[in-house]
């Protein structure tokens, strides 16, 4: 039963590594899972203190992935109405992409939604087209960058999670 429960729990921690790489929140599935064993496990391999680590850096990347896209317009000195339109941009680009492609095109919705939305705000706002391109490609960028620390998390989680089950 011991093998069958670690074979699911590792199952359950790459998909979430697997979801994550794709755009889905596959980071909260590995807190989840980690939070899961360790109340099945009574916090004897993966303690208090590991689950602990583990939430805050969750915590952190997420928050990190949240203000990066913001971050790369702010670099650009952005309007106030830019970043909201990046905010909103990639939301519904995001939900747009799902519905065209399903799960990559939630990647490629909410990357291009962001930019279209930034560009054009960052255009009504200051009618400079070579602006509003520098700012909506810098957006673009910070999410990039964001999506991408947010998989190192997930890869980061999941081997400290990983390492702690007694096999």
């Amino acid at each position: 039963m011991e093998l069958l429960i670690n074979v699911l729990f590792s199952l359950l921690i790459l998909s979430g590594v697997i979801m994550t790489l794709i755009g889905l929140p596959g980071n909260i599935l590995i807190v989840l899972t980690g939070l899961a064993y360790s109340y099945y496990d009574h916090f004897e391999h993966i303690n208090h203190i590991i689950l602990g680590i583990v939430i805050v850096v969750f915590i952190m990347s997420e928050c990190i992935d949240f203000v990066a896209g913001v971050m790369g317009a702010k670099k650009e000195k952005a309007s106030k109405r830019s970043i909201v339109a990046a905010f909103l941009g990639t939301v519904l680009g995001g939900i747009g992409g799902t519905f065209v492609v399903p799960i990559i095109g939630s990647i490629v919705g909410a990357l291009l939604g962001a930019f279209a939305a930034t560009a054009l705000a960052e255009y009504t706002k200051e009618k400079n087209k070579e602006q509003a391109k520098r700012v909506a490609m810098s957006v673009v960028k910070g999410q990039v960058f964001g999506m991408i620390l947010k998989l190192m998390t997930a890869v980061g989680m999941s081997i400290t999670l990983l390492s702690q089950i007694k096999w």
